[in-house]
């Protein structure tokens, strides 16, 4: 028997010399050789016999030699210092506005001198001293652009008060000091290269770094609350703080979709405190950006579609929602049926407001009550049944499959002829929508009809890949079983992407995984 190789010296490796000793220790433990066996109880003790050892514990045993916490840990180190000193700081610039704050002591172990880069990264990391001092030297500072964007939004984008809440103060102070030097409370930046759509530092500090002081300060200071973004992302906020600070300081609803997209959670306290300041429940869902109207739903039909309960729908009907106006073709109790929305029905019948159903409305109805007999028996009647139902009727899968308990609905929309693989919403097909909510058994019920593996939704994501990315992302991914998912697509043969990501955005366990399944 050959000997075992013997641990590196604890430096970075590169990570194809770490992956081949992990497949090497691998081969060693399954073979017996007591020095791979010392290896691994140094890192595992008990708590798994080295002869179950697959290569993502290999991995992690390797990581640990070479000095790090864990694989993703050491493959983040060896990455990092092969970037050169430009491409380090923008990785920072992106780690800092997106929270990942491991990535970011990592950059700046590796390299101090980073958090001096530039002018925006000292106001991202709330450093008040050097920028301030900074702005002394140059007050003109305060107005140049850097990179795509301005200052001000260098340190609005910023989520390092998550990270450090004592700098909270210092980023206040710091906004004062641009503003003070010149700066623009409303400075906007295009969301893309070359759009006119514009992004501004009150939407950065509320929507999308959450942080209240700082949104506050910017509005006492005379930013514009109306800026179309703002007020739909604090919508989504985990409380309703965000939304009542906005309104305080005069928020409209106006051409926005923020009373919409409150309607996507499950809070009449945000539906209330929306109406109590103007929603119009008859009011559009417009394009985005733009000012035109997407469809021709109201608020009550909107709330149905995603599920909301009965007692919204009765606040909205109180504050006169059109009942009478139809979606889709379909009444509001036709459709709440169609949905599978029983609360609505319900309480839509008991306020006089039921109506006749076609039998296109009664066979979709059966299915979304799983009335597998009564769906058989309307198509058996009429197959000319089919031609009846809109786009949003096939495409309702992908709503759907979010939700395991929908699976035996799914399992007979199948069984009837639904297409397993058509793209509903956001351009993803049904098992895209289970794999992003962590739903592994109905992501197993559409790998066992065949569906395509690697066509992709409007986001670019396969279906491994949006699995991946809902294990970090997802709203409900604490409740999601995300690890099952994965294994279950790469299975059935799902192609692991890395240059698409699939090795770097998911947590710990996934990455280990993938990294496990990968070839070679």
């Amino acid at each position: 028997m050959s000997p075992s190789p013997t641990p590196h010296d604890p430096h970075p490796l590169s990570l194809d010399e770490a992956r081949k000793a992990a497949k090497t220790l691998r081969k060693h433990l399954r073979a017996g050789d007591t020095a791979a066996i010392t290896r691994f109880r140094a890192v595992f003790a008990s708590r798994k016999a080295p002869e179950d050892a697959n290569h993502a514990d290999c991995l992690h045993v390797v990581a640990r030699e070479a000095g790090a916490e864990s694989w993703p840990r050491l493959k983040l180190a060896v990455e990092t210092a092969n970037l050169n000193r430009e491409q380090r700081v923008q990785v920072l610039e992106r780690a800092i506005a997106n929270g990942n704050f491991t990535l970011m002591d990592r950059l700046l172990v590796l390299d101090p001198t980073l958090a001096d880069a530039h002018f925006g990264i000292q106001l991202a990391l709330a450093n008040e001293d050097a920028a301030q001092a900074a702005l002394a030297s140059d007050p003109a500072a305060a107005t140049k652009v850097i990179g795509r964007r301005w200052p001000i939004h260098h340190l609005c984008f910023s989520m390092i008060h998550q990270h450090d809440p004592a700098r909270g103060g210092a980023m206040i102070t710091l906004l004062d000091d641009l503003l003070a030097a010149g700066a623009d409370v409303d400075q906007g930046f295009p969301a893309e290269p070359g759009s006119d759509h514009l992004l501004r530092p009150l939407y950065g500090a509320l929507g999308h770094a959450n942080n209240l002081p700082l949104a506050a300060a910017l509005l006492e200071r005379g930013a514009n609350p109306n800026d179309n973004e703002s007020l739909y992302h604090a919508t989504e906020l985990p409380d309703l703080d965000g939304v009542r600070l906005l309104f305080a300081h005069g928020a409209e609803i106006g051409h926005t979709n923020a009373f919409y997209r409150m309607l996507d959670r499950d809070s009449i306290e945000g539906v209330h405190l929306f109406l109590e300041h103007g929603a119009d429940p008859n009011g559009w869902l417009y394009t985005h950006p733009g000012d035109r109207r997407a469809d021709d739903r109201n608020a009550l039909h909107h709330a149905i579609i995603r599920g909301r309960s009965g007692e919204i729908g009765a606040l909205l009907i109180d504050r006169g929602v059109d009942v009478t106006a139809r979606f889709d073709g379909r009444s509001p109790y036709a459709l709440a049926l169609a949905c599978g929305n029983r609360s609505m029905a319900d309480m839509l019948a008991a306020r006089g407001l039921a109506t006749e159903l076609s039998p296109a409305e009664q066979f979709l109805a059966a299915i979304a009550a799983d009335n597998a007999a009564a769906a058989r028996a309307a198509v058996s009647s009429d197959p000319d049944l089919w031609q009846d139902l809109s786009e949003l009727d096939l495409n309702r899968q992908t709503d759907l499959a979010s939700d395991a308990s929908n699976l035996p609905v799914l399992e007979l929309m199948v069984d009837l002829g639904f297409d397993p693989g058509r793209k509903g919403e956001s351009g993803m097909p049904p098992i895209h929508a289970a794999a992003w909510w962590g739903q592994a058994d109905v992501v197993a019920f559409y790998i066992g009809l065949g569906v395509d593996l690697e066509t992709e939704n409007m986001f670019g994501g396969t279906a491994l890949g949006t699995a991946v990315h809902g294990a970090s992302h997802c709203p409900g991914r604490a409740d999601g079983d995300y690890l099952g998912c994965v294994e279950k697509l790469v299975a059935a043969g799902a192609r692991i992407l890395p240059a698409d990501g699939h090795l770097e955005m998911g947590p710990e366990e996934i990455t280990a995984y993938l990294e496990d399944a990968t070839p070679g």
